[in-house]
C-alpha cells in the first residue's frame, strides 16, 4: 500500500493520441453547458437571473436598432437605460415583459416607447400608464355618523 502513495504520473508519450481525448472532453463538455443554457432560456421571464435577462436585453436591442436604425452609440445607450431599468426593478415582472419561453426572446416591452425626434436624434422612455381603481370597497364612516346626529324620535 506504501507503493501507491508518492507515485507520479507518467507523462504520454508523443506515440499516444493524447489530441483526440483532449478534443471529445471539451466538446462534449461544451455540449453540456449549450444544452443547460437553452434549459435556462426557456424559464418565464421572471425566473431568469440577471445575468441571462440581460443576454436577452442585449438581443431585443438588436431587434430595436434594426427597426430603428440605430447607431452603436444609440445601441449601446439604449441598452445601458434598459440595464438601469433592469437595475430599478421597472422590467421584473411577465407582465411588463412580454417573454415568449419557446422562442426564447423578448416580443414586447409595454409602456417602453422608442422613436425618433424631428432632429432624428433617438429618444425613448417609459410611458406613464394610468393606474385604474382599485378593487378594494371603501369603508363609508358617513352613514354611521348621520345616524349619531340625528335626534331619536322613537321615545318621547
Amino acid at each position: 500500500m506504501a507503493d501507491r502513495q508518492h507515485k507520479t504520473l507518467k507523462r504520454p508519450s508523443s506515440a499516444e493520441p493524447v489530441n483526440e481525448i483532449v478534443e471529445e472532453v471539451p466538446n462534449a463538455f461544451r455540449n453540456l453547458l449549450d444544452e443547460s443554457a437553452k434549459d435556462a432560456f426557456r424559464r418565464p421571464w421572471h425566473r431568469l437571473e440577471r445575468g441571462l435577462r440581460l443576454n436577452r436585453l442585449r438581443m431585443y436591442v438588436e431587434e430595436v436598432s434594426a427597426q430603428c436604425s440605430f447607431v452603436q452609440e444609440e445601441k449601446d445607450r439604449f441598452f445601458v437605460f434598459l440595464q438601469n431599468a433592469l437595475d430599478r426593478k421597472l422590467l421584473n415582472t411577465h407582465k411588463i415583459v412580454e417573454y415568449l419561453p419557446e422562442l426564447q426572446k423578448i416580443k414586447t416591452i409595454k409602456g417602453l416607447e422608442v422613436r425618433r425626434s424631428p432632429t432624428g436624434e433617438a429618444k425613448w422612455g417609459f410611458v406613464r400608464i394610468k393606474k385604474a381603481d382599485g378593487t378594494r370597497r371603501v369603508k363609508r364612516t358617513a352613514p354611521a355618523q348621520e345616524k349619531l346626529d340625528e335626534p331619536d324620535t322613537t321615545n318621547p
